[in-house]
């Protein structure tokens, strides 16, 4: 086991979430209470009042908050800015993973930062819950498995959490390292 630098650690959050909410925006377009997904039980509508409803009384705050986000990102005067250079950082850290996996097996690192928060701790506060997904956004970035393990609870009553990731198609090596982890 080796500790290793990786300096694009600061970029993987914003570049996830940069990505993550064009794809949000991009897919839940089609869900428009027509064809797919919920429709509002509100009769005698114009269409685009049918529409306003539907997806108003359909998704959630966070729903909506990515697809705004995701909207204003792949935007004409935005896309370059914000679309054009996460996906320039993911080839980053894609290339960066690889080259640790030419001398390492394993990835671990924490699940997060802090322990679990409880149960609607952060619900009012969405950018230290998106912070706090530094580690795990990871994996989701890059497209390898990852698995979080239980390490421990905190003296604050909480659990804690490590993970463990492998290169593309490794699934079996993270499998038998969780077992053997959850073994101790």
């Amino acid at each position: 086991m080796e500790a290793i630098d990786f300096e694009l650690l600061d970029y993987i959050v914003p570049a996830y979430y940069v990505l993550t909410t064009a794809e949000a925006s991009s897919n839940l377009a089609r869900f428009d209470g027509v064809r797919y997904g919920y429709r509002t039980k509100a009769k005698d509508l114009e269409l685009t009042e049918f529409y306003k409803r539907t997806r108003s009384e359909g998704f959630g705050r966070e729903v909506k908050r990515r697809i705004l986000l995701g909207t204003f990102v792949l935007s004409a005067g935005y896309y370059d800015a914000y679309f054009t250079k996460a996906q320039q950082v993911r080839k980053l850290v894609v290339d960066r993973t690889d080259l640790i996996f030419k001398d390492f097996d394993l990835i671990v690192l924490p699940t997060a930062p802090t322990t679990a928060f409880r149960l609607g701790e952060k619900m009012d506060d969405p950018i230290a819950m998106y912070l706090a997904d530094i580690y795990t956004v990871y994996a989701n970035l890059t497209g390898i498995p990852g698995i979080s393990l239980p390490l421990f609870t905190h003296t604050n009553g909480m659990p804690f959490g490590m993970q463990a990731m492998t290169s593309r198609f490794n699934e079996l090596s993270l499998l038998q390292f969780s077992h053997l982890m959850m073994q101790q």
